[in-house]
């Protein structure tokens, strides 16, 4: 993604939102199972007197008034329910935070939801062939996108007041959790269901019974010789924003310092060898500020950017606001030549790759990784006839990220076929999801998914999500890991570091309505994107 108040770029889907009046205890606790629903306790005796009458038919509407739910909420007909007290029995998930702090929502399903062109093709019945075209297989992604848009539901503190803090239904954050992560459970839910401004929703005034979603280590990678990472650090510019000069990041000193807090934490944890940057700002500052960051933040000078490539200025997207970059730690890498770039027409939307070779300090073969950061899905109305949006699920710019990955693999094929240096990963922010097209391209051409390879892709009939981006409660995997055949066999793991797609994006750096008591200078919501790592054998 490329511009932090323009994240929510493509497809937008129907969803129904609701807040819940709940009876429960704010405290999350440890079991699944939430509170009954009050029973019926069944009609009274009707009487012969007026009064008694009104009152037995008032409690007669009050108990068909009330709508009991315990299966999948696809099945729900919530129109016919408007008016009416609803009860959500069982757990759901929460699968997205991105109103809580602004309007108190948050929004539930059963279960994660998937991007459907993450699993499904929209070229091939089997997503295991690699067609980059077609549309033979549309059909199944829509159906797919169907039961997403009518599988969640939106709970709301039942206020009109923005931005408040504490929060109602969560008030102890800051407190006793540090924070309300996708994957949280909350146990039951119930409220009145009634239709605002063309919305349903049900309304809420208490806080929610939960069982936080844990942080995570950072993943296990086996025994690499070297570790390399891919990261888009959202937006990451050392001009400050005066809302005029279209600058993209920190509207201050302060949230400059705060973002540079977060985005360090994060490296250091990532504990890589090569770190492929995306989103830096298209200048030599960025990368430079940021070393220098990483270093004092370590104590140590280990870390050196390659800086930018000659000629880059000239090459197709080389005049775009963000650039990708790339830093290393000198003392256990050695860089093999000077940094480079694939200069190819088909980034002139988007930005150029930056190539780099090294070599351990220990000896061992070279490797090369080529850092990318393909065309976003956003901005359709200005998109050619080719590239807008074909309503096959991939979005506005697919064709240009398909001559995107097939210029990469040109790349290859012309720079490292059949030599020491066909050892070639590469990684980073491809804006498209396992089974679309500029994908596919890779995998056609001869590129194998670490992420396949290492069988930690997501199987068609899992709940399980590979994801390193949320957008609209929806999970999916933007960043990715190729690499020649010659590499993959040295590949000792691949995995993904859930620290921010997950986290709310109030506990982020921005100062002008987060909450400052949840502000941490720790890896958590260091951007929106999660960082990638791979581990290698020398």
């Amino acid at each position: 993604m490329s511009h932090t108040h323009t994240h929510r770029w493509y497809f937008l889907f129907p969803f129904v939102v609701i807040s819940a009046l709940l009876c429960m205890s704010c405290t999350p606790r440890p079991t699944n199972a939430g509170k009954p629903a009050p029973k019926d306790t069944g009609p009274k005796r009707v009487t012969e007197s007026s009064v008694d009458q009104q009152k037995d038919a008032k409690k007669a509407q009050s108990r068909n008034d009330k709508v009991v739910i315990t299966g999948d909420l696809n099945s729900v007909d919530w129109n016919s329910h408007v008016g009416k007290q609803i009860v959500i029995k069982g757990d759901l998930m929460i699968i997205d935070t991105y109103d809580l702090a602004r309007r108190g929502q948050i929004k539930v399903a059963r279960n994660r939801l998937p991007v459907p062109t993450g699993r499904i093709d929209p070229n091939d019945a089997d997503p295991r062939e690699n067609s980059i075209q077609g549309g033979s297989n549309v059909a199944k992604v829509t159906a797919a996108q169907k039961r997403n848009d009518g599988a969640s539901i939106t709970i709301d503190d039942s206020t009109a007041d923005q931005n408040v803090f504490p929060l109602s239904l969560f008030p102890e954050l800051g407190k006793t959790y540090p924070t309300i992560r996708i994957g949280s459970i909350v146990h039951g839910v119930s409220g009145r269901l009634i239709k605002e401004r063309n919305k349903l929703v049900i309304q809420s005034n208490q806080p929610l019974q939960w069982t936080p979603a844990k942080r995570p280590e950072r993943p296990d990678l086996g025994k690499p010789d070297i570790t390399v990472a891919s990261f888009n650090v959202l937006n990451y510019f050392t001009t400050i924003d005066d809302g005029k000069n279209k600058a993209r990041g920190a509207d201050s000193d302060s949230e400059l310092s705060r973002q540079e807090e977060k985005i360090t934490a994060a490296i250091e944890g990532l504990q890589a060898d090569v770190i492929g940057l995306m989103e830096l700002e298209n200048n030599i500052d960025a990368e430079q500020r940021l070393v220098a960051a990483l270093n004092r933040k370590i104590g140590k000078n280990l870390y050196k950017g390659c800086g930018i490539p000659k000629g880059f200025d000239e090459s197709p997207g080389g005049d775009d606001s963000i650039r990708v970059g790339i830093i290393y730690r000198a003392d256990r890498v050695s860089p093999v030549g000077e940094v480079s770039l694939v200069d190819d027409e088909a980034f002139s939307i988007a930005r150029t790759p930056v190539v780099q070779t090294f070599v351990s300090t220990q000896g061992g073969r070279p490797f090369t990784v080529i850092v990318n950061h393909f065309k976003s899905k956003g901005g359709a109305s200005n998109a050619d006839t080719a590239n807008k949006d074909k309503g096959d699920g991939q979005a506005a710019y697919n064709a240009a990220r398909r001559a995107q990955s097939l210029a990469i693999c040109d790349y290859i094929k012309q720079n490292h076929q059949d030599t020491e240096q066909s050892r070639v990963l590469v990684i980073g922010d491809l804006n498209a999801y396992q089974q679309e097209d500029p994908i596919d391209a890779l995998r056609a051409n001869g590129l194998i998914d670490l992420h396949e390879q290492m069988g930690q892709s997501t199987p068609t009939d899992s709940r399980d999500v590979d994801y390193t981006f949320v957008y609209y409660a929806q999970s999916g995997s933007l960043d990715h890991a190729f690499a020649t055949k010659s590499l993959a066999e040295d590949v000792t793991g691949v995995s993904i570091w859930h620290i921010n797609a997950d986290e709310p994006r109030f506990m982020d750096y921005n100062q002008e309505y987060n909450p400052e008591s949840v502000y941490s200078a720790d890896a958590y919501r260091s951007s929106d994107h999660d960082p990638v790592l791979i581990g290698l054998k020398k």
